[in-house]
């Protein structure tokens, strides 16, 4: 019997030692991991710049998780109880922002409940620009916007405007109506949306125009707008706009050739470089040395005073001009062929 009890009393102490053996390696493991755990923590830099997304949906729990895995707070609990402290819960907003590492709890709460900074781009679209122009600036200037979109987004019949026909008919081209300004891109801004902005404001700042003096010439409003952009790349001088304006008039009540080589530049996409004596020789509408009346479409995008030029021509009987002060891009007009060969002198630009 002795030795029996003797057994067990042998036994327990066993397991005793063995408990005791696997409570201690446990002990050492958790001390291990919070002191892994501690040693992460410190090992982040407090005041680095982090991009947090808070995506829609997330909950005050899941913010607060993601805010300390990325060691913005020091404790997703903490911020939890404080932002239920101050009733915020539920006004906290989606989206990306730019947090420092160790940051207060309010100045966490104040960011993230005001919502993500307005990142917005300056496009500066001058009068004169193509769409082609346009289209390259864009993709210069807002990285945002994918080349692909934005080829799809100029695209005429994506939009519904009562303004892009010619006469009945739909035109095929925006060229002419991407209205030049400097605009304020916002960065959540699709392709789309910045072209309306043009043509939104196109139709704004043509709205007040009169066109019943083009109609009563038999003019359309896609007329004055193909004028108007001849004018905006003849007149250099503010006070020509309406002389050259009045040449094109005169001309087209004619049915003169408008030679206004500018047409056919738009036409071979060469603006920099003077057109040779084959260039003049292509064949195509847009060459209005060889085919009397307005281009196809506009060969720019004018701004509002070449407008209303194109509407509004001096009272003149001129039919050509000539630039006699090429310093000061300024033009002699006349009414006779033989008043503007005596005003030519030097210069072979004419029209």
């Amino acid at each position: 019997m002795k030795s029996v009890h003797k057994n067990l009393l042998s036994l327990f102490i066993f397991f005793i030692i063995i408990l005791l053996f696997f409570s201690l390696m446990l002990m050492s493991c958790n001390l291990s991991t919070q002191k892994t755990s501690a040693n992460a923590k410190t090992q982040i830099q407090k005041g680095i710049d982090v991009e947090v997304e808070i995506k829609e949906g997330m909950n005050l729990n899941q913010i607060s998780e993601l805010l300390e895995e990325k060691g913005i707070i020091d404790s997703a609990l903490f911020f939890k109880i404080f932002v239920e402290e101050k009733g915020m819960e539920t006004k906290l907003l989606p989206g990306k922002y730019n947090l420092k590492t160790g940051s207060e709890y309010k100045d966490v709460l104040n960011s993230i409940s005001a919502g993500p900074a307005v990142v917005s781009f300056k496009l500066i679209i001058p009068e004169g620009f193509t769409v082609k122009q346009i289209e390259e600036r864009i993709n210069q200037e807002m990285p945002f916007i994918e080349k692909n979109d934005l080829q799809d987004a100029l695209k005429a019949e994506n939009y519904s405007y009562d303004f892009l026909k010619d006469g009945n008919i739909a035109v095929q081209s925006l060229e002419g109506f991407l209205f030049p300004k400097t605009y304020e891109i916002l960065q959540q801004y699709t392709a789309k949306n910045i072209i309306e902005m043009f043509l939104s404001q196109y139709q704004f700042e043509t709205s007040t125009l009169d066109y019943d003096t083009a109609l009563d010439k038999n003019l359309t409003s896609y007329d004055i707008l193909k004028i108007a952009s001849m004018v905006e790349k003849e007149a250099y001088l503010p006070e020509e706009r309406p002389l050259i304006s009045a040449v094109i008039h005169n001309r087209l009540k004619i049915n003169m050739a408008l030679g206004i080589d500018a047409t056919l530049a738009y036409f071979l996409d060469k603006w920099d470089t003077p057109l040779t004596e084959s260039d003049l020789k292509t064949d195509t509408p847009y060459n209005t040395r060889l085919y009397a009346g307005l281009p196809p479409s506009p060969i720019c995008n004018p701004g509002i005073d070449s407008i209303k030029a194109a509407l509004n021509p001096a009272d003149v009987d001129y039919l050509y001009y000539v630039i006699t002060d090429p310093v000061n891009h300024k033009h002699t007009f006349s009414k006779t062929l033989e008043e503007h060969n005596k005003n030519v002198n030097n210069t072979t630009t004419t029209k």
